[in-house]
């Protein structure tokens, strides 16, 4: 099918093969590119891909069995001005992750169609929603092909996957120099500031050093882009997996993930894969065990897991956090209560928890935005005996 044009401008928007790839296996990421191409000047392109925010490039697939729609796609975000690319004379490509917003169930072939707004003119800020959507195009399909796979092939790349996690948390130890190697820096440094003089010789040492040192640096900053790459690569192949040990291993990461200080979340994309994992009732067992457990702090993204998989066991598809109150008012009701009643669960446990842990979860309750006795402003500081 042709990509759409608009026939003033050639602006044009077109869905390719990501790297050639249209063969895949149950459970992998599923990647194609958005290629913008336009013949005159005046367009923009948003290339933002991060894992996080919502997602808003609606994905459609024919036939109609053998996938679901997990999560909608949410429209009506502020463009990051950062992420805006000018699209000139080459073009643009940007990957897009299809599931995100959906999970294949059975092996087959698939045709795939994405409408996106990430294509605007220069200056063009209108707001768009899922019904109405001035800039959305919509681009040519393309043939894709997913198989099963092998159960005790699932599992070791559970566990290869599992040990990169592992062995990425805390990306700030990247690139550190070993211990030999900061005392003879030190010794440089030092023996620099006792000599140094207003001699041509002294001069020179001085910018060796600061290049050196500049050196260093950088390619510290290079490990630890590296790193992360790796460890979001790894969050993104394990999230999507369906079985057992993979609910096991993703249920795990979200329990793990810290509420501040986290430079390279994965919880969001845990939770992002939440929807493939075929055993959903033992999804959710975990997840409230997690939850309620005295010896772990919670946190909001276990919390956010905690409401879609229960969303999970009755309906295939899970209510984003940005239109979780954009319902009716019984609705949101609905969905406060909810949240309360999850509040008193960990409020209950309080008296089971160590002095630290107890002191780290009322920090998390008194910034959560529902209602409990923490937050209240009439409420004390003493701490539950």
């Amino acid at each position: 099918m042709p990509a759409e044009a608009d026939t003033n401008s050639g602006a044009t928007v077109r869905l390719e093969a990501h790297n050639g790839q249209t063969h895949f296996k149950i459970g992998d990421p599923v990647i194609l590119d958005l290629v913008f191409t336009s013949r005159t000047p005046g367009y923009v392109v948003n290339i933002d891909t991060t894992p996080y925010p919502s997602v808003s490039d609606l994905v459609e697939l024919a036939p109609e069995d053998g996938w679901v729609r997990s999560h909608v796609s949410f429209r009506g975000n502020s463009l990051n001005g950062n992420a805006l690319a000018n699209l000139g004379s080459s073009p643009i490509c940007v990957p897009i992750l299809l599931n995100r917003t959906i999970t294949f169930n059975e092996p087959g072939q698939y045709e795939v169609t994405l409408t996106t707004e990430r294509l605007r003119t220069s200056g063009d800020w209108t707001p768009t929603s899922l019904e109405r959507c001035e800039p959305c195009r919509t681009t040519n399909a393309v043939g894709i092909e997913l198989s099963a796979r092998d159960e005790s092939e699932e599992g070791a790349l559970v566990k290869s996957l599992s040990r990169v996690l592992e062995e990425t948390n805390g990306s700030m130890s990247a690139g550190e120099l070993a211990p030999k190697q900061k005392e003879e820096i030190t010794r440089e440094i030092e023996d620099q500031e006792r000599t140094a003089d207003s001699s041509e010789a002294s001069r020179k040492r001085s910018e060796n050093l600061s290049r050196k040192l500049g050196e260093l640096a950088s390619n510290r900053m290079a490990a630890i882009q590296k790193q992360e790459d790796a460890r979001r690569e790894a969050a993104v192949r394990l999230a999507y997996l369906a079985g057992d040990d993979a609910v096991r291993a993703k249920v795990h990461f979200i329990g793990d993930e810290r509420e501040v200080g986290e430079g390279n979340p994965i919880g969001p994309i845990m939770r992002d894969g939440l929807p493939s994992s075929r055993n959903k009732q033992l999804q959710l067992t975990l997840l409230e065990g997690a939850w309620r457990d005295p010896r772990r702090v919670p946190n909001s993204e276990l919390h956010n897991a905690l409401r879609q998989a229960k969303e999970l066991t009755h309906k295939g598809w899970v209510t984003d956090e940005g239109m979780l109150w954009t319902g009716t008012a019984e609705e949101r009701q609905m969905a406060l209560d909810q949240y309360q009643a999850e509040i008193n669960e960990i409020i209950a446990t309080l008296p089971l928890r160590s002095e630290s842990n107890r002191a780290e979860t009322i920090d998390f309750l008194k910034k959560l935005a529902v209602p409990n006795q923490f937050n209240k402003q009439q409420s004390t500081n003493t701490t539950p005996d």
